[in-house]
């Protein structure tokens, strides 16, 4: 059964979504057909014009992503279609998870496609160049070992963090939607807040490690492998703590009872 909900979830979350994936795709390849022109002035103005449509459209693509899955958890959960939820033989605990799953789901993957858009159009062989000499670098000073699991760290950050967004997001709703009255603005408010207390806190205990571990330029502007090992790790275990804790604060909230509107 869970299966079933989270594929209805992850349907009903993407089924705008790939509307967007089609125009990134669409703009991204006219961005490289201008590019790979001979320029004048006015197929300069043309790549401007595309290449900051696609910048709208790549951020328009994540926000709209995070929007749908806060719009179907409220319908499904509190609204008309949660009395055909709330009957179904499932927990709420299912009826949860299923949501959190393709809602994650959906951000990983609209999250790929604004990547690859951005390696379809960026990537030539100037930036693959730069990109090497960058990583070569990391190789010279601290090794390979290092200098992989330094990547493997940023998109592991980046996705703790896009997740934080999200279940902060399902955490102001559940509470917001506690309230007698003003729910949808309570919860808005309540989500924001979540995000930016755990944010600024988690700049404070960044600070803190930053101040404690020695901080000494080896190389090329690079710190010590140490420094960057400790703030690195810090970051990804917080947000990794972050989406755990509003996880099982949000579900236990759930199980506490729902009030349909």
């Amino acid at each position: 059964m869970l299966g079933k909900l989270l594929k209805y979830d992850f349907k009903w979350i993407n089924k705008i979504m790939y509307v967007y994936f089609i125009l990134l795709a669409l703009i991204s390849i006219a961005v490289k057909i201008v590019e790979s022109l001979d320029q004048t002035i006015f197929l300069v103005i043309v790549d401007k014009a595309l290449s900051s449509m696609f910048i709208g459209c790549a951020a328009s693509t994540i926000v709209t992503c995070l929007i749908r899955i806060w719009v179907r958890f409220i319908n499904n959960i509190y609204k008309d279609e949660s009395y055909l939820t709330h009957t179904l033989p499932v927990t709420k605990n299912q009826i949860f998870n299923a949501k959190i799953i393709a809602s994650i789901l959906s951000i990983l993957m609209s999250g790929v496609v604004v990547a690859i858009c951005f390696a379809f159009i960026y990537l030539n062989s100037s930036t693959i160049d730069a990109l090497k000499i960058r990583y070569q670098s990391l190789v010279d000073i601290y090794n390979s070992v290092f200098a992989i699991f330094f990547i493997i760290g940023l998109v592991l950050l980046v996705v703790f963090e896009s997740i934080y967004i999200m279940i902060s997001g399902i955490l102001g709703i559940v509470i917001g939607h506690r309230f007698n009255n003003g729910k949808i603005i309570a919860s808005i408010g309540i989500g924001i807040g979540c995000y930016s207390l755990l944010s600024t806190m988690s700049l404070v205990i960044i600070g803190i490690i930053s101040n404690v571990i020695d901080y000494d330029i080896i190389g090329n502007g690079f710190p010590t492998m140490n420094y960057v090992t400790a703030v690195g790790l810090s970051s990804i275990l917080i947000y990794l703590v972050y989406d755990i804790v509003y996880y099982f604060i949000a579900k236990k909230l759930l199980n506490k009872g729902v009030n349909v509107d």
